[in-house]
Order: C-alpha cells, then structure tokens, then sequence
C-alpha cells in the first residue's frame, strides 16, 4: 500500500463519528500541500498559508488571537468544539512541523476534553493547536523596555528569542537578529533609549495566561504584578508553537524557529533513517536534548557569545547550548557515576516556602518543588559569581512547577494555583538577590505553552481504534503516528 492511500486508510479511522470526542484536527502533508481534517470537513494550504481547497467545513477557519479572553471569557469557553474553538496562525503553525523530515505521517490533534489519563494524560493538557493551550503568558519589563501596561496584542513564541537578542545587544547577522530566526523582533515595546547591562529570562512551565494575569492583578503573584506593573504585558498571550509541548517550545523561545527548523520536534518523536526513537523531555534524557537542535539555528546563548555580549547562564534548562554557566552540564559531568538529577534534588517536606499539603498528595508536585529550589539556588549563585563567574550578560531560568501543578489539577484547580503561589515566591528569591537588577537589567518572563482543562469523563484511545482496522503504525507523544514504520 502507497503512502497516500495509507493515510486515507488511518484517515477514516481517525474521523470516524466513534473518535469525535477524542480526536480534533488531524493533520498531514502530501505533495506539497498541508491539510486539516476534522470530522466534517478538510482545508489544504500551502507552506505559505494559502488556502487550495476545502471540502465540507474548513476546520481552521476561527483563528482570532482575541477569543477567551480574559479569563471570565475563558472560563465560559472551557472545552470547546472544533466549531467554535480558534486556532491562531493555523496555517503557518500547522505546516512548518512537516518542514522537517522526521515529522510524522500524521499529527492527531486531541480535543479539549480528551482525558487520556490512561495514556499519561492529566487534568490538565496542552499540546494542540488550539487557543487556550497555545496561549502562554508574555511579560517584558526594566531596562530598555517601554512602560506600556497591559496591551490588547498577541505575541508569538518564535518572537521571544530575537526581543531578547536585542535587549542583550546581539549583532544582526546575515539580515536577521539570530541564524535562521522565523519571528520577529516585539519592536513595539523597545526603549531603545536605554541598552541593559543584563537581560534575564523566566519560563514558567505551562502557565496559563489568563490565570496567571488574573491572579497577579488580584495580589496572589505579587511578583508577577510588580514586573506587570513596572513594563509590558501582552493582554492576548504568547502562541506557542505546534506541538504546544516543553522541549518543542523551550527551544523555539531560545532560537526564533519553529520545531520544524530547529529540530525538536515533539517530547518524543522519530526517525525513519535510523530507526531511533527520540526522547527530548525526561529527567533520563533532558542533559542531552540539546543535541537534537538543528546545527542551521542558533540558540540565544550562542548569539550573545557570536557578540561579544559576555557571560551566560542557563538554569534548569536543557536547551542549554552555548552557555556559559548550565545546570545540567553538571549531570553531563557526572556521566557514568551513576548521579542523575533526581540524586541531586532535597527532600521536598524540607524545602521553605513550599505548599505541603501539595507537595504530600502528588509525588510531581514534590518532584519539580525540589527541581525549583534548586534552580532558585543555582540562579542565586551564579548572579552573585559564586562560580568565580562574572554577572551574567544574559541569564535564562527554567522553574517547572506550574506545569506539575495545572496538569495535576487543571489551570482553574486549587492546586494549579498554589503552583503559581509557590513560583511567584521563588522566582522574588531571585529577584530579590538580583536587587531586581540594580536598575541596569531587562526581564522577560514566559511560559513554553498553555493549560487547558480535560474533561475526566472523555475517555478514549484513538491508537484502539487504528489496531482493530489493521492500520500499521507507530505513536509517539500519543499523536504522532508514523505510518508502516
């Protein structure tokens, strides 16, 4: 059987009205034409965002960055259906994942409420193309950046890395801020006025946006609110790329491309022409996912060092490559010992400033409190050159416990909140050691994606479906299904 009519062969399965519940959008591309089908209907577009054709109703046809928003908006949205959800930059997100050669036959897209608890899912999911778990917060503020407030604008995740490059005074190279950058620099919030002496980044790993503003203007997150008040926040959030996934996004906030240029593709993916199965996000595998970045990129570390720009840190982050200072070139270091991350954390019940009833009812709640104290501490050191380091020219923190928090009990839950709580906390630590920067520094603080909530009801497994029709395929990350591997 022919590649094409193995597709439609998994495409009848996946459309099927027994998989609507659980299967949104699959996707695929074929001679050169992406497409989008749902249930009820297909678009074909091309790599340009051209739309060639649609049969029944176009699938991706909402794509307004505006919708649920705030957060009482969203909050009347919760799980919505293909025909009423929105999509921002489909066309473009959608395609660039099949511009690299290991991308899958086909990328199922799960439905807002698909709880697929059984694979590994949780209460809390994101990874789709849709809105809400796409829309990460975006806050720039300090030195070099306009006090604009909250703005009624959208960034894009592929925008942070040259903002940031320019902040930290990176030389353009070959027309463009960064090797091979696919967004564009957020000019509009730029003081160029003023030139920071330090920039510094914090992601906070799946946060949502509309919580995480309403809670910071609410007084829960003051340190949210202080960097709020005190620069730029973008009302509307920052659209991650496709897969709304940690490494996929990590990376194309630190280099301004898309997966399907910088190589990290998914949390799991693989290769055809070595039959290899890549892993990117594990505590096993995160020391080395740095070498699955494409060479035609350039990470944000890297740019700072091509000029000139100093010393640079990367804290608890795996995309660490060209930096100075990097969390896990220690576990690299100790290659062979047998030490691992996990060796390395304290005992969560030990940690200061943490929510213990949490840290005592989910074991990933512990696990990424321990992972956090220790970047606050190793962010703490390397500001003050403990290391025998100068201070950092450009500094990026990684703090994972939001993620643990929302996908344990979805964004609106009591314990996705106390996450936010308890990263506000840390990240004052750091700032508060920084002097908040000494009146010289930028800040920019992002998540890699969105959270939305599953619903614990829609259960369902579409991989079922594809076996019992004789389909021949292989998944990764649960949606990416490669076809007669």
């Amino acid at each position: 059987m022919g590649r094409s009519a193995s597709i439609d062969r998994a495409l009848d399965v996946l459309l099927s009205d027994e998989q609507a519940s659980i299967v949104d959008l699959v996707l695929c591309a074929r001679d050169g034409v992406v497409e989008a089908h749902a249930h009820d209907g297909s678009v074909s577009f091309t790599r340009r965002g051209e739309v060639t054709s649609v049969k029944g109703r176009n699938p991706l046809e909402r794509q307004d960055p505006s919708a649920f928003s705030p957060l009482d908006d969203e909050m009347q949205h919760v799980r919505p259906t293909n025909e009423t959800n929105h999509y921002p930059y489909a066309y473009d997100n959608a395609a660039q994942l099949f511009d690299d050669p290991r991308a899958p036959d086909l990328a199922v897209v799960h439905t807002p409420a698909h709880n697929w608890e059984e694979r590994g899912g949780h209460r809390g999911e994101h990874g789709s193309l849709d809105l809400i778990q796409s829309r990460a917060p975006l806050i720039v503020s300090g030195t070099g950046v306009k006090k604009l407030g909250r703005i009624d604008r959208e960034a894009r995740m592929i925008s942070v890395a040259p903002t940031l490059a320019t902040l930290a005074g990176v030389q353009p190279l070959d027309g463009s801020i960064l090797r091979a950058q696919e967004g564009r620099l957020l000019e509009e919030i730029i003081d160029a006025r003023e030139q920071p002496d330090h920039v510094v980044g914090f992601l906070w790993d799946g946060a949502n946006a509309n919580v995480l503003y309403t809670m910071a203007e609410a007084g829960d997150l003051p340190n949210v609110a202080r960097l709020m008040n005190e620069g730029t926040t973008y009302g509307r959030g920052c659209i991650a790329s496709f897969p709304s996934v940690t490494l996929a996004n990590h990376t194309t906030a630190l280099t301004g491309a898309h997966p399907g240029r910088h190589g990290v593709l998914h949390n799991f993916f693989f290769d055809r022409a070595t039959g290899r199965q890549i892993v990117t996000n594990s505590p096993d595998t995160w020391h080395d996912a740095r070498d699955e970045i494409s060479r035609d990129v350039e990470t944000l570390f890297e740019a700072v060092a091509r000029s000139g720009g100093g010393f640079t840190a990367a804290v608890n982050e795996p995309v660490d490559r060209g930096a100075g200072y990097a969390t896990f070139d220690l576990v690299r270091a100790a290659r062979g010992s047998g030490a691992t991350m996990s060796s390395a954390l304290p005992d969560p019940t030990t940690v200061a400033g943490a929510t213990q009833a949490f840290v005592d009812l989910k074991r990933e709640y512990g696990w990424a409190t321990s992972a956090d104290h220790l970047a606050v501490m190793q962010a703490k050191q390397v500001w003050a050159g403990q290391n025998g380091n100068p201070t950092p020219r450009f500094m990026w923190i990684n703090l994972i416990l939001p993620d643990a928090a929302n996908h344990a009990g979805g964004p609106y839950s009591d314990i996705g909140h106390a996450g936010l709580r308890d990263t506000d906390r840390r990240m004052g630590e750091i700032l508060d050691a920084m002097d908040w920067g000494g009146g010289g520094t930028a800040f920019l603080l992002v998540a890699d994606h969105g959270m939305e909530e599953s619903d614990p009801e829609c259960k369902g497994d579409f991989d079922d479906a594809l076996t019992a029709a004789g389909v021949s395929f292989r998944d990764e990350g649960y949606g990416f299904i490669y076809l007669d591997p």
